[in-house]
């Protein structure tokens, strides 16, 4: 069975620490601002990388165009995103993460969308390309050179929406067959490189393999290339950076969003397991007047999930009512993208309810979520849910304050690990909180430079964020 789980340490990467392998996330945290000097490089406008994880570099050259921090404009990814416009010619925009820990294989993960300014589709020229491999390309104002490229995918800008993607086949652009993406709609991407003088397996949704000098190409959670033939990138070299390219667009109008990279340098080879990263619920009222309960929770990651039965029981008096079935809400079976889903009570006990989910994969086997409560009866003046908010400033140095919300008093474990899943420090050591807003010092006055997360637990709620740590 592949676990119901809340979204642990772990869990936030794409890939399990395995032997000699180093995961990593890179995100842009909640800073804004723009980027767009002419002929101008800056190593300073992004968050740094983990420790080992290479450095970061725009570059905007002499035909316009710029990059972007921008929190939530748009409904996309996590806090900040980035948005990259591309140049009018072929003096190319980049954003590079280059120099880190490198490896013959490796996998990668990140979101993107691309459209105009607005994420919407109505730019019709341009091009934004990724390219993975090795070399001073990924670190100087040059263009691209095959030679140090191992994967290369080409996305132009066309009429009507249309993106027409390409990978880079050797000395020349392959298109993909069909139309794997289209303007104005966000996809995760997962990719699996082998540089390695044979195949390697791994696990995603069912056993996958990825064959010598190949790469592997999924789109939410669809494998559209299988065995991809990689660019010109030597044989059984190391593999070590990255970059997003811009080039040729009238008018600036090609638009790309990013946020949200995990990468290693190996090949992941376990599922992704059914990740439950929130289940909250909500009193409201219906249209007629009656109390209603709203229940939204939402998955990272699916394997195999059929679905989720909603149980209910209810404290009355001095007596626990039985757990009972409400509803059913289909899922979503295979998925490496986040789903949201809802849940209407529309015939609530008066008193403190409870609720969990009943995972059950395909197979039959079933995982429970952890309890939520909510009472009937709530104080207006108190919270309505379990919330844990991003911590402010975040990036920080060296101190930083986490806060939170509990509906009901709880004992609270409040952690801070590092991306190795290594606990760094406890705020709060099953600490009793009275119901309300909360919050907590963090001095990482004695860490290092790097994402840190952390993590709150009562006995109804869990919840985990990361935050950056610059000095």
């Amino acid at each position: 069975m592949k676990k119901l789980m809340l979204l642990l340490l772990v869990g936030l990467y794409i890939v399990p620490v395995i032997s000699k392998a180093q995961p990593w996330i890179y995100n842009f945290g909640t800073s804004t601002g723009t980027y767009n000097t002419a002929s101008g490089i800056s190593t300073d406008f992004l968050s740094n990388p983990e420790l080992n994880a290479g450095n970061d570099r725009v570059r905007i050259g002499t035909q316009g165009g710029s990059w972007n921090l921008e929190d939530q404009v748009i409904s996309f990814g996590g806090s900040s995103y980035l948005r990259g416009v591309a140049p009018t010619g072929t003096s190319v925009n980049k954003f590079s993460i280059y120099d880190y820990t490198g490896a013959k294989s490796f996998t990668m993960r990140f979101k993107i969308r691309l459209g105009d300014a607005s994420g919407s589709n109505t730019a019709t020229a341009g091009t934004w390309s990724l390219f993975i491999g090795d070399g001073s390309g990924y670190s100087d104002n040059t263009s691209f050179s095959g030679s140090q490229v191992f994967t290369g995918i080409r996305f132009v800008f066309g009429a009507s929406g249309a993106i027409t993607a390409s990978y880079r086949n050797g000395a020349s652009w392959t298109q993909l067959s069909g139309t794997p993406f289209v303007q104005g709609v966000t996809y995760t991407v997962d990719i699996y490189g082998n540089n390695t003088t044979s195949s390697i397996d791994y696990t995603y949704s069912t056993s996958q393999s990825v064959a010598s000098n190949k790469f592997d190409l999924w789109i939410d959670g669809v494998l559209v290339g299988d065995d991809l033939s990689k660019a010109q990138l030597a044989n059984n070299v190391n593999i070590d950076s990255w970059m997003i390219y811009g080039e040729s667009s009238a008018s600036n109008q090609a638009n790309i969003f990013l946020d949200d990279f995990d990468y290693t340098n190996s090949i992941s080879d376990n599922p992704l397991p059914v990740e439950l990263t929130s289940f909250t619920a909500a009193s409201t009222s219906s249209v007629t007047g009656d109390l209603n309960v709203v229940l939204n929770w939402q998955t990272a990651t699916e394997v195999n999930n059929y679905g989720f039965e909603i149980e209910r029981s209810c404290f009355q008096g001095s007596a626990d009512r039985e757990w009972e079935t409400i509803g059913f809400v289909p899922g979503y079976g295979n998925t490496n993208s986040p789903k949201r889903y809802d849940f209407i009570d529309e015939q609530p006990y008066a008193g403190s309810l409870r609720y969990r989910l009943k995972q059950i994969d395909t197979d039959g086997e079933i995982e429970y979520s952890n309890i939520i409560t909510l009472d009937m009866g709530h104080d207006p003046s108190l919270p309505m849910e379990f919330t844990l908010y991003q911590n402010y400033p975040n990036p920080f140095n060296p101190l930083t304050v986490i806060s939170f919300e509990l509906p009901e008093a709880s004992k609270v474990t409040l952690q801070v690990f590092n991306t190795l899943g290594e606990e760094v420090a406890v705020l709060a050591n099953g600490e009793q909180f009275q119901a309300g807003s909360h919050q907590k010092s963090f001095d990482a006055g004695k860490l290092t430079s790097g994402m840190y997360l952390y993590k709150i637990t009562t006995s109804n709620f869990t919840a985990t964020k990361k935050m950056m740590l610059i000095k």
